[in-house]
């Protein structure tokens, strides 16, 4: 089936709208109104209200304008602001669908300028972008949240604010009422301002997920609003992310984190939600309309910030991922640590990390054997990747999830499984035939499992063959099979072409990224700098560079530490510079503003524990400096001969070639590799089977 028959396709090019800033060129000059929603996409608004800006043109006195919505007048709620020919309001009361937003300028005379926007409301609850709603068990009201009674969508009534600072002694404490505390410590904005160090902390619900802002303010003083500065924020957005994956269907109980000292204490405002945290909801669709959400109100509560940045370490590095290239405009920059591309091209390491695991004692392999089929530095980072597997298929569902509820092919056939592809069904779409989501099985069909540990002489022919032999698949109940098993074509041709399997050809060619990553290969630990190569390789392949990523390895520790801090104040002045040359130079497109904004002496590097820092580009070259200290391993795809890009789900066959091997094997061996390989084996060279480009950014379901 094409990829429409998965996917309602509504092809959105851009990215939501910018913060409140200059405004646009000739914006007050021509003869125009010039209409924006500052708060998010027009088209996307959600929650009744849209944060708008009106640029008046010259010929308009600004006390003669008029903003009607729906034929009503809204243009109480629009105050001057920068230089007092442009207008901001909140426009509130809209319904939901289209709603018809008009400026005209009263007055006497011919030609009066008029200008009207669509705007386009959506529940609070969603969805806006990610398609019907899947079954949810709510946490608003428990621990640790008690956020109040929530109605059918989880959503409490009102959000609740409560206050905390920073001791003297380095921790955060609950602010007491009365006078301040005289532990009370201060900090310094990064733009100079000293204030006490208390943070204001809102949670609410979005989305029917559970949000937290928190940002620097002094109870009694005035909030930060849409048309008011307050010394304790510096007008930037950090958002946060949080790792691993699992499929809960719950409202959850942890964000990404807000009570961050690295970004409070500069007076960064932070944010999150539970379905931020891919442990909750690991569904990058969602996680992206999510963070659109907050962000939107956040923006319509305190103001629109400059620039938003992401934070966060391993899966919540592949959001922010994710969410930059398919949806372009809600994250301005990426900071990630310990990250991935994608989680479908990560599962597949997962899968395959089993698959030999569990026929290496079979194939005669000893443990070094088996670590080199896999190419990890270490026996045990394949059990770390099997986290990622374990969650494609239904196992046992959590507690939350009643008995009751559950999926049963007899007892329940149409119970909630607790499977990747049901979980995610709204992007793959549903298989007619079993009634399940449609899964991307992993494709084990031609892959040559330890060909270059063959062809180095580290296993034998025989063990070779048997592992092979072994391998086998899984069927679409996750059960395994000793047939190798084929993934669904079209799937996987959604995968790619919406953006699920990462190939950065969307948003992340103009994306600023630093990732750093602290080194912990040897240790087993699955989250291997070979990743941030696979970065680099598809960055290039659709770039022609990488002028937007920077790669920082370092040794583990306080140096690891010290270069995340250190990628905060790198990102923020890049973005930085990054605006001020958009505002000055309006001839440059998206991926020239980002290269030639970036701040002198950013560039890859690695750094070693004493703090010693190289400088070099990122590379294979096992003879480079940084790979010599902190050298790359390599994954069991790679190891069967696939492309370190690890981008390939599903790869091209060729016939097999007994003289292409560099070794010999037996006419029965031979016969019994034919029996592996009936229809051939991988032509790792040309692209993989359903590897087609982005189809566009911001696509809906």
């Amino acid at each position: 089936m094409a990829l429409a028959g998965f996917v309602a396709v509504a092809l959105l090019g851009g990215s939501t709208a910018p913060a409140l800033a200059a405004p646009p060129p000739g914006a007050g000059i021509d003869r125009t109104f010039e209409v924006t929603v500052v708060s998010g996409r027009a088209d996307m608004i959600s929650g009744g209200d849209a944060l708008v800006r009106v640029d008046v043109p010259r010929n308009v006195p600004p006390h003669q304008v008029t903003v009607q919505v729906g034929g009503r007048d809204v243009t109480a709620g629009f105050r001057p602001v920068g230089d007092k020919r442009t207008l901001l309001g909140l426009v509130d009361g809209l319904a939901l669908g289209d709603n018809l937003l008009e400026v005209r300028a009263n007055g006497l005379g011919h030609g009066r300028p008029r200008a009207s926007l669509t705007l386009v409301n959506h529940p609070a609850e969603g969805p806006v972008l990610s398609g019907p709603h899947i079954p949810l068990f709510c946490t608003a009201s428990g621990n640790p949240w008690n956020l109040g009674p929530v109605d059918e969508n989880c959503h409490v009534a009102a959000p609740r604010v409560t206050y905390q600072y920073r001791t003297t002694t380095g921790s955060f404490a609950n602010l007491p009422d009365g006078p301040l505390p005289s532990n009370l410590a201060t900090t310094t904005t990064t733009d100079g301002k000293t204030v006490p160090y208390i943070v204001r902390i809102e949670r609410g619900t979005i989305n029917r997920a559970v949000y937290e802002i928190a940002l620097l303010h002094e109870p009694g003083t005035p909030v930060p609003d849409p048309w008011t500065a307050t010394p304790g924020w510096n007008e930037r957005l950090v958002y946060t992310f949080g790792g691993a994956c699992g499929i809960g269907y719950t409202q959850a109980t942890s964000t990404g984190g807000i009570m961050n000292h690295s970004l409070l204490s500069g007076g960064y405002a932070v944010a999150s939600s539970t379905f931020n945290v891919f442990a909750n909801n690991c569904n990058d669709v969602t996680s992206a309309e999510t963070t659109m959400m907050v962000k939107e109100h956040f923006s319509k509560t305190y103001g629109a910030p400059d620039f938003t940045m992401g934070w966060g370490g391993s899966a919540g590095t592949m959001q922010q991922m994710l969410i930059s290239n398919a949806y372009p405009g809600i994250l301005n920059g990426v900071i990630g640590q310990i990250g991935y591309p994608d989680e479908r091209s990560v599962t597949v390491t997962g899968h395959e990390c089993r698959f030999i695991s569990q026929t290496a004692s079979a194939a005669g392999l000893s443990t070094a054997q088996r670590t080199a089929v896999t190419g990890f530095a270490s026996p045990n980072t394949c059990g770390g990747y099997q986290n990622f597997d374990s969650v494609d298929w239904p196992a046992t569902c959590p507690n939350h999830v009643p008995a009751a509820r559950r999926y049963h092919p007899v007892n329940n056939p149409t119970g909630i499984r607790c499977a990747m592809a049901d979980f995610i069904s709204n992007v793959y779409g549903v298989d007619p035939a079993t009634g399940f989501g449609r899964p991307i099985i992993p494709d084990t069909v031609g892959v040559q499992y330890g060909l270059q540990t063959l062809e180095a002489g580290v296993i034998t022919a025989e063990q070779f063959v048997r592992l092979n032999e072994g391998i086998g698949g899984l069927d679409v109940q996750g059960n395994r099979t000793p047939q190798r098993t084929s993934a669904n074509v079209d799937a996987i041709e959604v995968a790619y072409a919406t953006g699920r399997i990462n190939q950065f050809d969307g948003g992340l060619r103009w994306t600023p990224i630093i990732e750093t990553r602290g080194y912990t290969d040897p240790s087993g630990d699955f989250h291997d700098r070979f990743r941030s190569w696979n970065m680099r390789e598809r960055i290039v392949a659709a770039n022609g560079n990488a002028d937007n990523h920077i790669s920082i390895t370092t040794a583990s520790g306080a140096v690891a530490t010290a270069s995340q801090t250190q990628a905060l104040a790198d990102m923020d002045a890049w973005l930085t510079a990054r605006a001020e040359l958009a505002a000055a130079r309006s001839d440059l497109d998206a991926v020239e503003l980002t290269r030639l904004s970036r701040p002198d002496g950013l560039a890859d590097s690695c750094i070693e524990s004493n703090g010693n820092r190289i400088v070099e580009e990122l590379t294979l070259d096992p003879a480079a400096r940084c790979n010599q200290l902190f050298p790359y391993h390599r994954n069991p795809r790679v190891i069967a001969g696939g492309p370190t890009s690890s981008a390939v789900i599903k790869c091209q066959l060729q016939p097999l070639n007994r003289a292409a091997y560099g070794v010999t094997f037996t006419d029965e061996q031979w016969q019994r590799l034919q029996a592996v390989f009936p229809g051939g084996v991988c032509d790792w060279s040309k692209p993989g089977v359903g590897q087609v480009s982005l189809a566009d950014t911001w696509i809906r379901f």
